[in-house]
């Protein structure tokens, strides 16, 4: 699995091209001796996320240049980063503990990990929102078709569209598949989006993700066993990874996030949080992220939905993701982050486009924050904890920096991020006030 890209603005003298992909040890395939760019540049390293029996080990990367991508330097690169990731995974489907005896039969044909667990009873509604992009659309909904669940249907909300292009390829795909319903929300905001979805959601299992995301063909697999880790889990998040890293721009959303890379599955509650962060339960962006997340429908529409005066497409442009999760921990459900539910998402290749995303996200932390510090049930609770904010936003700027250094982007990312976090307070009071007051109410922390 890969995605090329074109490369019309590559390449400057600092930028490395890296390969993005999947490695699964259980099957027998040929790597791309070479892999090149759209361009025919050959790339400079391959990343590749490891997999035994469909389970998140971990990521190998491996220098390229003129090298090829061979088996035997794939498996010493698992071997050298990854040994006891593996080891602990493949004793624990009894397979083989040495890799390096598979060689060229390194296949097996077993089948163990996720891909033997049996499928859930659960019935799933999968909601995808989606506004004037229906070349992209079709990619993810080609994906979703091909998703391991019998119990599933496809929930397409075309949010407040320019023409009928979207609706058009819904009907063209529904036509041959039942399972894909169309459904259009005038009001233009991805939350108003994802409420509407929730509104026409039959299945007990509500899950949502982007049109610019593949889903793996054992998401809702994934998805289903996180909720079975405990009896309180409301809310499931799965593994993001990176669908292609060939440039600066998508190298530094990849480095700059946590949700793009981490293979250890973890359960949340109001209590317990990812570890070092003392912000918890208000640092919510290491529950997940909204490309890739699933409810039980009923504690969804139990808890108020989505807040409408936050997300995409409303002054605070985003947090409504930030929001939900903090809501489901404080009415005292738990969060399961599951890496087998994986998905693959296209970053922005624009850098400017990449700037006005970062300085969107810097927005929507600070509006989805001040939500909670301004709000009476939760105001002391936040404002006890401004030391531990400071050291934490401290943090995410140094990662910001760190990814800026590795993809060779410039500091001007970090500033607009910053530029964001200054305006997104301002922003959610006007968006506040103009929400209907029952709204309010129902979504209050």
């Amino acid at each position: 699995m890969s995605n090329h890209r074109s490369a019309s603005q590559r390449r400057q003298k600092h930028e490395k091209a890296v390969f993005s992909g999947e490695f699964e040890l259980t099957r027998e395939f040929e790597l791309p001796q070479r892999p090149a760019t759209a361009a025919g540049q050959p790339y400079d390293e391959a990343r590749l996320l490891v997999r035994i029996g469909g389970e998140p080990i971990g990521f190998a990367t491996i220098p390229l240049g003129t090298r090829p991508l061979s088996l035997a330097a794939v498996l010493e690169v698992i071997e050298r980063d990854l040994d006891a990731s593996v080891c602990a995974e493949l004793a624990r489907q009894g397979l083989p503990p040495l890799l390096r005896t598979l060689s060229g039969s390194h296949a097996s044909g077993a089948r163990g990990g996720l891909e033997a667990e049996e499928q859930g009873s659960e019935s799933v509604t999968v909601v995808i929102c989606t506004r004037n992009r229906a070349e992209a659309l079709r990619v993810c909904l080609q994906s979703v078709g091909l998703l391991e669940h019998d119990a599933v249907e496809f929930v397409i909300v075309d949010n407040a569209p320019a023409d009928d292009s979207t609706r058009e390829v819904i009907m063209e795909i529904a036509a041959e598949d039942s399972r894909f319903r169309y459904v259009r929300e005038p009001h233009p905001g991805l939350t108003w989006a994802r409420n509407r979805g929730l509104a026409h959601a039959t299945g007990e299992i509500i899950a949502y993700t982007d049109d610019d995301v593949r889903v793996d063909r054992l998401w809702i697999k994934g998805l289903l066993r996180g909720f079975h880790r405990r009896t309180d889990v409301a809310c499931v998040t799965g593994l993001v990874a990176s669908a292609s890293l060939e440039l600066a721009a998508e190298q530094y959303f990849d480095a700059r996030v946590s949700w793009s890379s981490t293979c250890e599955p973890r359960v949340y509650d109001a209590r317990h949080g990812p570890a070092g962060i003392e912000l918890h339960p208000y640092a919510a962006g290491g529950f997940g992220t909204g490309a890739n997340f699933a409810f039980r429908t009923r504690l969804l529409r139990e808890i108020g939905g989505f807040d409408e005066s936050l997300g995409a497409g409303s002054p605070c442009a985003g947090g409504e993701d930030l929001d939900i999760f903090v809501r489901c921990l404080r009415a005292g459900y738990s969060i399961s982050y599951e890496p087998a539910a994986l998905v693959w998402h296209e970053h922005r290749t624009d850098q400017d486009e990449l700037r006005r995303q970062m300085y969107a996200y810097g927005k929507a932390l600070s509006a989805y924050l001040f939500k909670y510090a301004s709000s009476r049930r939760t105001a002391l609770d936040v404002w006890r904890r401004l030391p531990q904010g400071i050291r934490h936003l401290g943090a995410v700027a140094g990662r910001s920096g760190r990814a800026g250094s590795q993809s060779g982007l410039a500091q001007e990312l970090l500033l607009a991020e910053l530029r964001g976090l200054m305006i997104g307070p301002l922003a959610y009071v006007r968006a506040r006030y103009a929400q209907d007051a029952e709204r309010r109410r129902v979504v209050a922390p």
